[in-house]
């Protein structure tokens, strides 16, 4: 499917090296979308049907974030779930939780590359103390890491 787009051949050749790629996608201050990012490719690899994201970071960041939960989940051999928490991905102790990404239509890349998407668990970080949105006593700005 990615024949004659060099971006997509590139993404591809990620795949093949690595496993996944991860695709970040950028703010956008005349809308005030907040940026994301996620994996394209994971679904295909053993014992992992899913895709993961990741948003309200920057760009190191999150990539980092997704390899280092990419890596932890398949490891570990640990099958996301809502509301799984994770630990050992963020500094100073605090988890990461899990929920499944409610629409894939922003996730380009996986579509370009794959015609469809998988399920997609987006990991949501939680306030300094470990707080995650939703918790009326979190304390992360509103509109920080929007749902997917």
């Amino acid at each position: 499917m990615t024949s004659g787009d060099p971006y997509l051949n590139r993404v591809t050749g990620i795949i093949a090296k690595h496993g996944y790629a991860v695709q970040y996608v950028h703010s956008d201050p005349a809308t005030g979308a907040r940026p994301f990012a996620y994996t394209i490719g994971m679904h295909r690899r053993p014992n992992c049907g899913y895709e993961l994201a990741v948003s309200g970071l920057p760009a190191e960041t999150s990539h980092g974030l997704l390899n280092v939960l990419a890596a932890t989940l398949t490891n570990g051999g640990l099958d996301p779930a809502d509301g799984l928490e994770i630990l050992g991905v963020l500094q100073d102790g605090l988890a990461l939780q899990l929920r499944p990404v409610g629409c894939t239509e922003d996730l380009g890349v996986i579509h370009a590359v794959y015609g469809n998407a998988p399920l997609v668990w987006q990991a949501i970080w939680p306030d300094q103390h470990g707080r995650f949105p939703g918790d009326a006593r979190c304390r992360l700005p509103e509109g920080a890491q929007p749902l997917l």
